[in-house]
């Protein structure tokens, strides 16, 4: 799980989604082209007639506008219905389980294409269909498993994952269609089906990949042009995604958490029993994965739904706005962009994101009542040689924040359920912010994403320069939580703007000697990817022999979707107990124990307990993707009746 590697004459190492055309040299498509229309996913193709679906598909050359109409457009291949529009993602797919499915496929171009996916499932390997060049080609088989599945095409024989130089990045990128299969008496039609998709300019012989051309889009476009997604109070909720992508992507819900019912890919669907279920705020999807998606809109407002890793979301460019992918990369790190801060969200963020609005009642008003009080401030300050740099501070005895260099992560906040909190966030550097609540369930406004969070005559609005924020909740579970920026993050949030939020069972005591708190960040060295608590190096600490530690584990680096956490003792990992995830207690039979060796994808928190029984030296490592190893930490665990002092 992870993403490919980037030049490092780049000044990010992460790879960058920098949405639109290079300014130097971009490909734009013929205007004879016919034009890719934007598919929703929510029309079968085909006609579905005694049992047997009968569709004609047809390979075409059309120009892709994923940012509008009124904007250039790229030449890329599509699937169409013969009769319509190319589309992007192609003609849904969907059938009862059963049914026999007759697909033909024509190709009118120079070259053959294999298309992958239009097949029976319970097989041990799947067919691929060759349709070569200016032939029509027929696929013919009875849909024998329910779930979500996808089809796909190439004319390279790539493969979905990223390769060099015949990778399916180009061209061939929206060669890509939603294949459902219902079961039994399943009314089709009350879920949203969403298919990731990547693009890239195709570079020049003998030239790197332009990142500044990266595009990814949800149904054919990037946000803010994705479909808006709007549900009744109450409304159970369904989605269904295909990542069609070379790369991972934390998928992250503000507000809610959600249910994981199936986990498949091309040829599978697998529904995860009862048993195996857990709640999410955030789910790492493979290249190739498919993944069924379950929540109830408990709480009205507006809420986005994206992928965590920060460069998936930034805003998209146009042709001539940077004379590099380099210059584009440095813009990220500078202020705020000209516009309105109070639609940040909409004017700054762009890529893999939908938005959500959940219809409130007439007259509704949040009714969070203010009991605990909370000030944090929001500082910068710059070290000689260094960037500006950003943090989160307490106020002091006297209200106001105590002066001196920053410290990263931010403060840990703690709180308990079933107390009323409010937490003000004062804002005393020159640049908008905002703060946004990850994990908690919380009232739209509050969430902290401006321009999309809120209600109408109530939305949420950038914390300006000098300007306060009150925040409210009442926390209804324990858990593992965080707090970030949610404006301009590349550059807010690698410099500092991050914190921990736990919340305690009521009544519980805040031991942090036994409750460890461990944040892994992105530093503001760009080829420092990877931080432990702020640090490559924490200082080390002691634990006792036969006592009990809650590990508490955030991942909020920019990217890093595989970072690893291990615990090791003679090089060894030692066993430690799930025991939550994403803020959420894992249920009894989940709570099991294993190798200290696990996956916290961005946007994810996962809790451990460990009771270390052998005194020694043990390591606390945070590694990439690709077990590169970044920051440690020495513990010394000590005999109960020892010192404690490392």
């Amino acid at each position: 799980m992870g993403t490919p590697a980037r030049p490092v004459s780049s000044i990010l190492v992460a790879l960058t989604v920098l949405l639109g055309f290079s300014g130097t040299g971009a490909v734009r498509a013929d205007p004879d082209l016919v034009p890719i229309r934007w598919n929703d996913n929510d029309r079968p193709a085909g006609v579905l007639q005694s049992g047997a679906l009968t569709l004609h598909l047809e390979l075409a050359r059309g120009e892709w506008r994923y940012l509008g109409d009124d904007r250039p457009g790229v030449e890329v291949l599509a699937f169409r219905e013969i009769g319509r529009d190319p589309e992007n993602p192609g003609p849904l797919i969907r059938v009862p389980l059963g049914t026999e499915v007759r697909v033909t496929v024509a190709n009118p171009l120079d070259v053959p294409l294999v298309v992958h996916g239009l097949a029976p499932r319970r097989v041990a390997d799947m067919d691929s269909l060759v349709v070569p060049a200016g032939a029509t080609r027929e696929a013919r088989f009875v849909a024998d498993a329910a779930g979500t599945f996808f089809y796909w095409g190439t004319t390279t024989g790539s493969r979905l994952a990223f390769e060099v130089p015949d990778s399916r990045l180009f061209e061939d990128s929206q060669l890509n269609g939603a294949l459902i299969v219902d079961p039994p008496g399943s009314p089709p039609g009350r879920d949203k089906i969403m298919v990731l998709s990547i693009w890239f300019e195709r570079p020049r012989e003998g030239q790197e990949l332009d990142w500044q051309t990266e595009t990814m889009a949800m149904n054919g476009r990037p946000w803010p042009l994705t479909e808006r997604l709007t549900y009744d109070l109450g409304d159970s909720v369904h989605w269904r995604m295909i990542n069609l992508t070379d790369r991972s992507h934390p998928m992250h819900l503000h507000g809610f958490f959600f249910e994981v019912d199936a986990v498949g890919d091309i040829q599978r669907a697998d529904p995860l029993w009862p048993g195996e279920r857990r709640l999410n705020a955030t789910h790492l999807m493979g290249i190739g994965e498919t993944v069924d998606v379950s929540w109830l809109a408990d709480r009205p407002g507006g809420w986005p739904f994206h992928c965590h890793i920060s460069y998936h979301v930034v805003a998209n460019a146009l042709p001539g706005d940077y004379p590099d992918g380099l210059a584009r990369d440095e813009s990220l790190l500078h202020p705020v962009h000209a516009g309105d801060p109070h639609r940040h969200v909409v004017e700054g963020m762009g890529g893999l994101m939908m938005g959500i609005y959940i219809r409130p009642p007439e007259g509704y008003v949040p009714n969070e009542p203010r009991r605990r009080e909370i000030r944090l401030f929001v500082r910068s300050d710059s070290l000689p040689g260094e960037r500006r740099r950003f943090g989160y501070v307490l106020a002091g005895e006297d209200g106001e924040p105590p002066t001196g260099p920053l410290a990263w992560p931010g403060p840990t906040l703690v709180t308990w359920v079933g107390e009323p909190t409010s937490v003000t966030v004062i804002n005393r550097t020159a640049e908008p912010t905002q703060v946004h609540w990850h994990g908690l369930e919380i009232e739209s406004y509050y969430d902290g994403v401006v321009g999309v969070g809120g209600y109408p005559g109530a939305l949420t609005p950038a914390i300006l320069p000098g300007d306060s924020f009150e925040m409210r909740i009442t926390p209804p579970r324990a858990g593992s939580y965080m707090y970030h920026t949610h404006i301009n993050d590349i550059r807010q949030q690698s410099a500092g703007l991050y914190g921990g939020f736990v919340v305690l069972p009521a009544g519980q005591a805040w031991d942090p000697e036994t409750d460890r708190v461990y944040l892994l960040s992105t530093g503001s060295d760009p080829d420092m990817s990877l931080l432990l608590n702020g640090t490559r190096a924490p200082d080390p600490i002691a634990l006792k022999a036969g006592i009990t530690y809650h590990f508490r584990f955030m991942n909020i680096t920019l990217f890093n979707a595989g970072a690893r956490i291990r615990l090791v003792h003679d090089g060894y990992p030692v066993m430690w107990r799930a025991l939550g995830k994403d803020g959420a207690d894992l249920a009894p039979r989940q709570q099991t124990m294993g190798f200290a060796d696990r996956v916290v994808s961005v946007g994810e928190t996962m809790d451990f307990g460990f009771r270390p029984t052998e005194p020694g030296e043990y390591r606390l490592e945070a590694r990439a993707f690709g077990g590169e190893l970044f920051a440690d930490q020495r513990i010394e665990v000590v005999a109960e009746t020892a010192s404690a002092s490392p």
